[in-house]
């Protein structure tokens, strides 16, 4: 089990690390003199790296020892994290973002696999959920520690402490992970051929991502604008997000044989949570229950989401992986992208109904895969 926490530790070193700006976006915009705008493309950049590098990335890296590659890009990330500290030039703080992110899509590609390989007892969905919980720990204790670190002593300090936290992980990963080969199977050159459904739940995948970080990007603006909480009470908001999903992830363990379903029950909850917020009531207890809401859904679709493309792909799972990834960042990026646009021309209500309009469209897209799966079918036994 101890391997099994150095992955969810890096898996929380790696998502808070990815999502590092959202908490900071007001002091790294006033101390790098940049528009919010600009400062979020640190995210929709990093996002748009991990799209096109996640996918060659992965299958170039496929015979490498998955504890050499793991450590390999937990460094990388490591390194990244640390260099903030000497960083006051925004030009600067995009060059070490693009380091990290060069080497996160192949991370996260290989990660649900590898725990799947470190311990075969388990099964797949559980092991799955137990290292994908690293995300929930980044949203509950890395985004709003990183906001609090950012308050009080600068936002590079909020990157630096994650850069100590990579080279504890690091240490531990070095003595504790298991060297595992990659399988004949899995060391397929390509995507998976001649599988529909796969491509169908990727782009479920792209739209409900999209949806997702079309809001939680800007956050602080909803909470500002639309929750009405002073931004004192933002890391408090952003706790209890995180601490609902903690809670999503160890409900999505009771769904580890029915993923899918996971994911729409999820999306459902996105959703929702974003049409709770449309009206714009200055009400504290609404504002709890749409954060708790959004995040348990959004801790539950990672898990249901991973789950699925790997059981409809079980030859090639990191392949598989890594068309999830490139979807998921290309949803990550493509939020934020639209959520940034829609928030400088129609303000709040503008960003939270095109979220709620690309949800309701992938809620319905989640239909494709059996419909695809039932055709081939069909064809095969013509």
């Amino acid at each position: 089990m101890q391997a099994l926490l150095i992955l969810m530790l890096g898996a929380f070193v790696s998502q808070t690390t990815e999502y590092l700006p959202i908490g900071l976006l007001p002091q790294i915009a006033g101390d790098l003199h940049v528009s919010l705008g600009a400062t979020g493309w640190l995210v929709t950049g990093y996002a748009w790296i991990i799209t096109l590098t996640a996918l060659p990335f992965t299958l170039m890296t496929r015979h490498i020892d998955r504890r050499t590659l793991f450590l390999a890009l937990l460094g990388t990330i490591t390194l990244s994290n640390s260099l903030a500290l000497v960083t006051h030039n925004y030009w600067m703080l995009v060059a070490i973002r693009l380091i990290a992110a060069l080497g996160h899509g192949v991370f996260w590609s290989i990660l649900a696999a590898y725990a799947v390989r470190i311990l075969p007892q388990m099964s797949p969905g559980r092991a799955t959920a137990w290292v994908f919980s690293g995300i929930s720990v980044a949203i509950i204790v890395g985004v709003p520690l990183s906001s609090a670190v950012g308050l009080a002593f600068g936002w590079q300090k909020g990157f630096g402490l994650f850069g100590l936290l990579g080279l504890l992980t690091f240490i531990g990963g070095y003595f504790w992970l298991p060297s595992i080969k990659t399988e004949r199977g899995e060391g397929k050159a390509g995507l998976p051929q001649n599988n529909a459904p796969l491509y169908a739940a990727a782009f479920t995948t792209l739209l409900i991502i999209t949806a997702h970080f079309n809001g939680y990007t800007y956050i602080t603006s909803l909470l500002s604008n639309k929750v009405h909480i002073p931004d004192a009470g933002h890391p408090m908001m952003l706790l209890a997000f995180g601490l609902a999903g903690a809670v999503g992830t160890v409900l999505a363990g009771w769904f580890d044989h029915r993923p899918m379903l996971l994911a729409v029950i999820a999306s459902a909850g996105i959703v929702m949570a974003q049409i709770l917020m449309l009206p714009g009531v200055a009400q504290p207890v609404l504002g709890w229950v749409e954060m708790v809401l959004w995040g348990m859904s959004v801790s539950m679709l990672i898990v249901g989401l991973q789950s699925w493309v790997i059981q409809l792909a079980p030859e090639q799972p990191e392949a598989a992986s890594a068309l999830y990834v490139s979807t998921f960042n290309i949803g990550i990026g493509g939020g934020a992208l639209t959520g940034g646009i829609m928030l400088a021309s129609s303000g709040a209500g503008g960003l939270l109904w095109l979220g709620i309009a690309l949800g309701i469209l992938a809620l319905a897209s989640y239909l494709l895969p059996g419909i695809l799966r039932q055709r081939q079918l069909a064809k095969a036994t013509e």
